[in-house]
């Protein structure tokens, strides 16, 4: 594990890049985003002293939500970013300079390779993770702007556990918005006729302005139009599961969302 204070690569020959992608040439007006896609480990940080449960629960990874989103994808015909590497080496949806951000404990349980972790340690995995991921993100939002003419819708697609801290949550989706409503809103209406599911409004977390990153800094701060999923992770389990959630979804965001910033 990285423990020294001079900079160390941390990605080897043989690590995978942190960016997943997925029709960059789609025509949809939708951009969906995964900050939680992976649970890859740098070679160097061995196991991060974690079992392999861990790394595969939801502390590790946004169970089923890359698989889902890229359901959604081809049935939208939209672009899809995803971030390879497990949040718990470096959460690509926290500003760094947060404690959450290279977490020394996730819902309990330790992390040993983040713990008393040197500048440099911190550093290596922000420039080779991180940062590289969102300005994957920001190139695609450029690409997408001058593709359609205007700015893409995007959708940042997260996956909760339906119980946290022994809390039970009741809810199977949230649709989660800040200030600009006007997604969430046609979403809400539109998932409502479902019936089957119990959807809710910025559950079962809100945008945290200050501590998250994706939907702030590529989103807010540019004006960009956005809408932030959550996905409980017992109905996206398995692959029908995610086949099933994705179609219910993309059919949701074509008939309340894609007309009104279709640009047609």
């Amino acid at each position: 594990m990285l423990k020294s204070t001079e900079a160390v690569a941390l990605l080897g020959p043989d690590d995978p890049s942190p960016v997943l992608t997925g029709r960059p040439g789609g025509a949809s007006p939708l951009l969906l985003a995964c900050d939680h896609a992976g649970n890859r480990v740098p070679r160097r940080l061995g196991s991060m002293g974690l079992a392999e449960d861990d790394l595969e629960d939801h502390i590790g990874i946004d169970i089923g939500i890359y698989a889902t989103s890229s359901w959604m994808a081809h049935y939208l015909d939209a672009p899809l970013i995803g971030q390879a590497y497990s949040r718990l080496v470096v959460d690509c949806n926290r500003r760094p300079n947060t404690p959450t951000s290279m977490p020394e404990v996730s819902d309990g349980r330790a992390v040993p390779a983040n713990r008393d972790l040197s500048a440099a340690d911190r550093q290596a995995r922000v420039t080779e993770i991180f940062e590289p991921y969102h300005a994957a993100l920001a190139r695609l939002i450029d690409e997408r702007r001058a593709f359609l003419g205007r700015a893409p819708v995007l959708c940042a697609m997260h996956s909760f556990t339906r119980v946290y801290g022994g809390v039970k949550r009741d809810w199977d989706i949230g649709v989660i918005h800040g200030p600009d409503r006007d997604i969430a809103d046609r979403l809400l209406s539109s998932l409502s006729e479902t019936g089957s599911l119990r959807i809710g409004r910025n559950v079962p977390y809100t945008i945290d302005f200050a501590g998250d990153y994706t939907i702030p800094h590529h989103a807010e701060v540019p004006g960009l139009p956005y809408v932030e999923i959550e996905i409980c992770q017992d109905l996206i389990s398995t692959c029908r599961q995610q086949r099933r959630m994705a179609a219910l979804l993309a059919d949701a965001f074509r008939r309340a969302v894609v007309p009104a910033y279709s640009g047609d």
